[in-house]
């Protein structure tokens, strides 16, 4: 049996659940940041490292996520 914690890739599927943002809201944002995901079909949004990617352009891509998922009411 495998474990999620036992898997290696490069690959990341999630969806957007925000008050603001939807997945194509959250892919236009993204990409204004120069961060670029895809849509593979009912919303669900995938992320994908390659070669030459380093731990900080990792760390810079989910600082991006976080701000564009930062939620402040009005």
């Amino acid at each position: 049996m495998t474990h999620v914690e036992d898997v290696e890739t490069n690959i990341m599927f999630f969806r957007i659940e925000h008050p603001v943002h939807t997945w194509q809201t959250f892919i236009e944002a993204a990409e204004a940041h120069r961060l670029r995901v895809a849509e593979l079909g009912h919303g669900r949004i995938r992320a994908v490292t390659h070669s030459g990617i380093e731990t900080a352009d990792i760390d810079k891509a989910l600082s991006i996520i976080r701000e564009l998922l930062q939620f402040q009411a009005v």
